[in-house]
C-alpha cells in the first residue's frame, strides 16, 4: 500500500462518516415535519368533526321543532327529482 492509497482510505472513510451522519440529520429534520403535520392533520380534524357534530345536533333541533316544514321539503324535493328523471335530465 502506497502513501497515496493509505490517504485517498481515510478520506473515503470520513466521507463515508459525514454521508451517514447527513443521512441521520436529514432522517430526523423528515420526522420532525411528519410528526408537526400528523398532529397538523390531528388537530384539523378534531376541529372538523365538531363542526359536524355541531351542524348535526342544529339539524336534528331544527326537525324536532319543525317537523311539517321537512316532511314538506322532502316532498316537494322528491317531486322536483321525480319530474327531472322522467325528462331525463339526470339520465
Amino acid at each position: 500500500m502506497t502513501a497515496s492509497d493509505s490517504s485517498s482510505s481515510a478520506s473515503s472513510e470520513t466521507a463515508s462518516g459525514e454521508d451517514t451522519a447527513s443521512v441521520g440529520e436529514a432522517s430526523r429534520e423528515a420526522r420532525q415535519r411528519l410528526e408537526q403535520h400528523y398532529q397538523e392533520i390531528e388537530r384539523t380534524y378534531g376541529d372538523t368533526r365538531a363542526r359536524i357534530e355541531d351542524f348535526n345536533e342544529q339539524a336534528v333541533d331544527f326537525i324536532r321543532e319543525n317537523p311539517g316544514l321537512c316532511i314538506f321539503g322532502a316532498l316537494a324535493a322528491g317531486y322536483v327529482v321525480g319530474r327531472l328523471a322522467t325528462r331525463r335530465w339526470l339520465v
